[in-house]
C-alpha cells in the first residue's frame, strides 16, 4: 500500500518538475525520479510475488481521516488492518530514500541494542 503510494507521490513531484518552469535542466532530476519509480515498481512487484506465495490477497483499501484500512484474506482467512498516516507519512519517507539510494541510517534508533537493529532494505533487495 505504501509503496503505491509512494509511486504515485514520484509521479506527481516528476510533473512538478517539469512543468514549474524553474529548473533549467529539469530532465536531470527527473531522470533521477525515473530510477527511483523503476526501483519501486521491482519492489512493487516482488512484494506481490511474495503475498501471491503466501496466500495473501489484499481486497479492499479505503483511505479515512485516520489512515487506510485495508482487508485482507491469507490461507482463507479474512482480516483486516490500519495503518495511521504517521506510520505511512514515516514509512514512505525512508521508503522514498532507499528508491533513490540514500542513506537511511540516521533513521536507525540508537538506543536499541546493537544485536537487535536493523537497517532498512527494499524487499526485492533480499536475497
Amino acid at each position: 500500500m505504501v509503496t503505491q503510494m509512494v509511486l504515485t507521490a514520484f509521479d506527481r513531484d516528476k510533473g512538478n518538475i517539469q512543468n514549474s518552469g524553474y529548473f533549467k535542466t529539469p530532465s536531470l532530476y527527473t531522470d533521477i525520479i525515473d530510477k527511483a519509480i523503476d526501483e519501486a515498481i521491482k519492489e512493487l512487484t516482488s512484494v506481490r510475488k511474495a503475498f501471491r506465495n503466501r496466500g495473501i490477497k489484499v481486497y479492499d483499501e479505503r483511505k479515512t481521516n485516520l489512515g487506510v484500512d485495508a482487508k485482507f484474506m491469507c490461507r482463507g482467512y479474512h482480516d483486516n488492518m490500519q495503518l495511521r498516516w504517521a506510520f505511512i507519512t514515516a514509512e514512505a519517507t525512508v521508503l522514498m530514500r532507499l528508491f533513490l539510494g540514500l542513506d537511511v541510517n540516521h533513521y536507525i534508533n540508537p538506543s536499541v541494542p546493537e544485536e537487535m537493529r536493523q537497517v532498512p532494505t527494499l524487499f526485492s533487495h533480499e536475497p
